[in-house]
């Protein structure tokens, strides 16, 4: 029998109230993008609730650029402009459900831990990863109440969920006492702009553009306690001391996030602060250049759900180095080079073994390409769909 054409919902909340430079945007914007490209049956209704503000509005233009991009008719813009106070009513009170607003689909998919008010029966929802309960000291004490009270009750709700990472699959069992069946691992991918460039396309303007004129060591990231930002500016600072890191810089690339000051504190208190760049956002066409001209990528992160900035690096074929926590392991596998979590001396040494040795800097060159070739958004979307297929 012929499977009947499904109407499926996507709530894009994410990416249109914080955009496709953090992970979870990444996700929405690569998934919807990949899933019109093998799907050919399915019709898509994209929803939301976002708060009008200069930001909004730019995101918003994606998904307008994302429909005339892919020209497809089978995609719908259900969106839903909303003040700070009514989003709250709307997420206290759990009414008005979407429904009434006008929203139908067979299928809702939830990519980001959150279910908004809906009367449809068949959820999927996408747990990116439970941080704020691994790590309870990295965030604050009202976030970690709310989403565990939450992302329970979301759990109950959705009739399957989807982890990054089989480290976050284990974390939800292990959490919400959650039956193994209900969880499906779907890895993601490295979004298709980052990719090795050839000679001809590498451009050094971009470095002058963010005052980049030595050779560096690059990391990205949002600026939060659990990135562990400040362990790497310490073994930064032992490596300049040394005559092989004597002529680098430390670049890191992202938004600031909460907590914060600490990492900035310790740039502040480094006799080698002019040597550490933070470039904040960074659009991804620059981004690309800057891993592409990267001598190597750190990523000193004590948690990912996944970990995206590493899959990037690989991409564009620079040697990678991060620690050997949670899904870090699965990402990078014999990739890269995995550091013990906490020993900032092993992080060091490492890294002064890379930017010493031609020999092993082109070795993990290749590796990086050989694993990032893993993973792609084609296979993401297409596991995706016989998900969506196997709740109906």
């Amino acid at each position: 029998m012929t499977e009947k054409a499904l109407k499926i919902g996507i709530d894009i909340s994410t990416l249109l109230n914080h955009g496709p430079d953090i992970g979870a945007g990444r996700y929405i914007l690569n998934l919807i993008r990949n899933l019109l490209k093998v799907d050919k049956k399915n019709s898509y209704i994209l929803t939301g609730r976002y708060i009008r503000n200069d930001c909004t509005d730019n995101y918003i233009k994606i998904v307008d650029n994302l429909k005339k991009e892919l020209n497809d008719g089978r995609i719908e813009l259900k969106i839903f402009n909303v003040s700070r106070k009514n989003l709250n009513i709307w997420e206290r009170v759990k009414f008005p459900p979407l429904e009434l607003a006008g929203f139908k689909a067979d299928i809702l998919h939830c990519p980001d831990f959150l279910i908004p008010p809906a009367l449809n029966r068949n959820i999927i929802l996408t747990i990116h990863d439970l941080a704020f309960i691994r790590h309870p000291d990295f965030n604050f004490e009202w976030f970690i109440k709310k989403y565990t009270r939450e992302v329970r009750q979301n759990i109950r709700k959705a009739k399957m969920v989807i982890a990054d990472s089989l480290s976050t699959k284990n974390d939800i069992i292990k959490f919400f006492n959650t039956d193994p069946e209900k969880v499906e691992v779907i890895y993601l991918a490295a979004d298709r702009i980052f990719r090795k460039l050839s000679e001809n396309e590498i451009d050094t303007g971009i470095l002058r553009k963010y005052k980049i004129n030595k050779k560096y060591i690059l990391s990205v990231g949002t600026i939060e306690p659990r990135k562990n930002f400040d362990a790497l500016i310490r073994a930064f600072n032992r490596i300049k001391q040394k005559s092989a890191g004597a002529g680098y810089k430390l670049v890191i690339t992202g938004r600031t996030g909460w907590k914060s000051e600490a990492t900035y504190a310790e740039r502040e208190s480094s006799p080698f602060k002019e040597d550490i760049l933070f470039t904040g956002r960074v659009p991804d066409e620059d981004l690309v250049q800057l891993y592409n001209q990267a001598e190597l990528f750190v990523y000193p992160s004590l948690f990912e759900g996944f970990g995206l900035p590493p899959l990037e690096a690989m991409s564009c074929g620079i040697p990678v180095i991060a620690l050997d926590t949670s899904s870090l392991k699965e990402v990078i596998g014999d990739g890269g080079i995995l550091v013990e979590a906490g020993n900032e001396q092993a992080l060091e040494n490492e890294i002064l073994n890379v930017i010493k040795n031609n020999t092993l800097k082109e070795m993990l060159k290749e590796k990086s390409l050989v694993q990032a070739g893993k993973f792609s958004w084609e296979d993401t979307a297409q596991k995706t769909i016989e998900l969506y297929n196997k709740i109906i």
